[in-house]
């Protein structure tokens, strides 16, 4: 516990909500592969859709409170738009920039799953394809914006959780379309 001995709360905050976030956010993706690709079977997809949608939400909620702990850091002095707006960042903007694109196209995803029938079928699926974007700008920002990842951690944590992003998204490719009537009635 000596470590953490005169850290402020709201860094450690913001870093366990950002870790927690990407973990819950890479859950969500993995699950919505798996609906996709078809690796699940049909009886499962409603409830799992109800934990996709949960996971994103939750994933979504956690990086408002990583945004918020960060602006209340006391060693950081952040500007709101920091957090909000891409390079906006004083500090590895490049980096930051990564996380709140990819916290804007997370936002966007959850809140397509109520507008889907306005977005249509199509259009909502193509609006999904946005969650590989965003998965892999959310593992870079992990990776390159903070130190937890340093050393072997960021390759076993990309190997992890992108490991199956990159089997789902590869099988989900090799997956033939789905007939027409079964594509209307599944997510």
């Amino acid at each position: 516990m000596s470590v953490l001995a005169g850290m402020p709360v709201a860094w450690l905050l913001a870093r366990a909500a950002g870790l927690v976030a990407f973990g819950v956010l890479t859950l969500s993706v993995w699950i919505g592969l798996g609906m996709s690709a078809r690796i699940v079977a049909p009886r499962y997809r409603a409830r799992l859709l109800g934990w996709h949608r949960t996971l994103a939400w939750t994933g979504l909620w956690l990086i408002v409170l990583h945004a918020a702990a960060l602006l209340a850091d006391p060693t950081l002095h952040l500007a709101p738009a920091a957090v909000l707006v891409p390079f906006a960042a004083p500090w590895r903007p490049v980096a930051v920039a990564a996380g709140v694109l990819a916290g804007w196209l997370a936002l966007a995803l959850a809140t397509s799953f109520r507008f889907r029938k306005v977005i249509g079928q199509r259009g909502w699926r193509r609006l999904h394809y946005a969650s590989f974007l965003a998965f892999v700008l959310a593992l870079c920002h992990a990776l390159a914006s903070g130190t937890d990842l340093a050393g072997l951690g960021g390759p076993i944590v990309a190997a992890v959780a992108g490991g199956p992003v990159l089997f789902g998204a590869v099988l989900r490719i090799l997956t033939p379309p789905r007939p027409r009537r079964e594509a209307a009635a599944t997510p």
